[in-house]
């Protein structure tokens, strides 16, 4: 009974496996939209465009904490238990190197915050020191258990309130950058897919050259040993099927090719079985070109650069300025501190003593050579060159909307003419090949109609390909669907 149950199990397992393996080489058909939407969640370049847009959120999570209050933990030490020499000032003023042992210690929180409105930084700080003399051995502390800072290093160049300004804007541009990249990673699936699908039409019409040029050569000996056609002919036909074989062995490989590299691109197995769909029916609709600037103007991540660079230009002809070498700083302390021997004597003694301090610096320069002036000259010209870079890239902006957005509008036309050509390409090679075999045409007639219906269906993909193109770069352009009339967005998570 054991060892009934046990061969059952064993048997059951390779089955198991056998199913696994079997399951593990299904063909999976893969359609346009199928390796679009695997190409936007797993591809090299959605993994791309999540690394960037994570960059430029940490970027700005950065820049909003260094807004907000930072508290702050300081701890020092400094120590010579051994001893050491150094000039030390005598009662009667003079100096003498002496030999002392000692121990400084000191900790202390600060609160500060920046005040973005001037540029300054405002400071709540408590602290505690305690000075050790071993020869003699003696403990002092000093204690500030309260005192407000502020420091205010310059006020003719304000970095935080630029910042306000420029850090937003690139957190919107990197929002509608990922969007755009993801549409990218679309055009470039839909650029891998018909390489696929284009490879693979070649394979099949190569197939069916292969089959017909074959059914031909044994008809045609049948005729030739009839002495219906000479041998010239029959030569000609057989050189037609060699050469037909030939192609097909190398239209197999560069499928084998096309696969591999769509299957590398959506990040699958190395031995994933695949085949390709055609898309079977095509968008119908038109895209005004009005609306299509519109929308890219509404939309894409370029026109926030423009604008990001324009206020840049600014930023940088107000900080020449500011920098021109006059300076101005100001450092205002205003707290309560106590001395003692003893910790409870600097906090619950004697009443604490008031602490003012303010500082303020000036620096003029007399003679800098005009070397501000020119700096700040040397700013304006290069945000003249920003504008005149910018205004251009809008012009280039808009006019390949334009161009693209009618280029889209041609392509479905063109898509029309080439599936009605390939139709009739079809019918008059089968009716050519009839009439062949009866003997009313020669083979290069044959021959004629066989190559135009080759490139007939060739014509056909490639019109299919060029719409679809077209397609996902008027999204990628305007980042809008104009076949649902909304906006493209993608959500991102972190």
């Amino acid at each position: 009974m054991f060892k009934t149950h046990l061969i059952m199990k064993i048997i059951s397992i390779l089955l198991v496996a056998l199913l696994l393996g079997v399951a593990g080489h299904a063909q999976q058909m893969l359609s346009l939209s199928g390796v679009i939407d695997q190409a936007q969640k797993g591809s090299p370049s959605y993994y791309r465009a999540r690394s960037n847009a994570l960059n430029s959120l940490y970027s700005f999570r950065y820049y909003v904490a260094n807004r907000r209050p930072q508290l702050r933990l300081t701890a020092d030490n400094t120590s010579s238990f051994l001893g050491n020499i150094s000039s030390i000032r005598q009662p009667d003023g003079s100096y003498a190197f002496n030999k002392s042992y000692f121990s400084y210690t000191s900790a202390g929180l600060s609160l500060d915050q920046i005040v973005p409105f001037t540029g300054g930084t405002f400071s709540l700080e408590t602290n505690l020191q305690r000075n050790d003399l071993f020869r003699p051995d003696t403990v002092s502390f000093l204690s500030t258990p309260f005192s407000i800072r502020y420091s205010q290093p310059m006020i003719l160049y304000n970095p935080y309130k630029w910042e306000k300004k420029i850090n937003p804007l690139m957190y919107e541009e990197s929002t509608r950058r990922y969007v755009e990249d993801l549409e990218r990673a679309a055009l470039e699936a839909s650029s891998y897919f018909f390489d696929a699908l284009t490879a693979r039409q070649n394979e099949v019409i190569l197939q069916d050259n292969v089959s017909n040029t074959d059914t031909l050569y044994n008809i045609s000996k049948g005729r030739y040993e009839l002495g219906k056609i000479a041998e010239n002919e029959l030569l000609q036909i057989e050189l037609s099927l060699l050469n037909a074989r030939t192609q097909l062995e190398r239209a197999q490989i560069d499928k084998q090719m096309a696969y591999r590299e769509l299957t590398r691109f959506l990040n699958m197995p190395k031995d994933a079985n695949i085949d390709i769909i055609a898309p079977a029916t095509v968008p119908q609709f038109e895209v005004l070109m009005e609306r299509a600037v519109s929308e890219a103007s509404n939309n894409r991540q370029v026109v926030l650069e423009f604008r990001r660079r324009r206020i840049q230009a600014e930023r940088d002809v107000a900080e020449a300025r500011g920098n021109n070498g006059y300076q101005f700083n100001l450092s205002a302390n205003l707290g309560q501190s106590q001395n003692g021997a003893t910790i409870k004597d600097v906090y619950a003694g004697r009443a604490l003593q008031q602490n003012q301090l303010l500082q303020v610096g000036v620096s003029i320069p007399i003679v800098d050579w005009g070397r501000s002036r020119y700096r700040v000259k040397q700013a304006k010209a290069n945000a003249e060159l920003v504008e005149i870079d910018v205004q251009q890239q809008e012009r280039q902006f808009e006019q390949e909307v334009f161009l693209q957005t009618q280029l889209f509008n041609i392509q479905k036309k063109q898509l029309a003419s080439a599936a009605k050509a390939d139709t009739i390409a079809q019918q008059r090679y089968e009716i050519t090949k009839q009439r062949y075999l009866i003997g009313k045409i020669s083979i290069t007639d044959l021959n004629l109609a066989q190559q135009e219906k080759n490139q007939a269906s060739q014509g056909y993909i490639g019109a299919l390909r060029s719409f679809w193109n077209a397609y996902y770069t008027v999204r990628v352009l305007t980042l809008y669907d104009f076949e649902k009339n909304d906006r493209i967005l993608y959500q991102f998570e972190e």
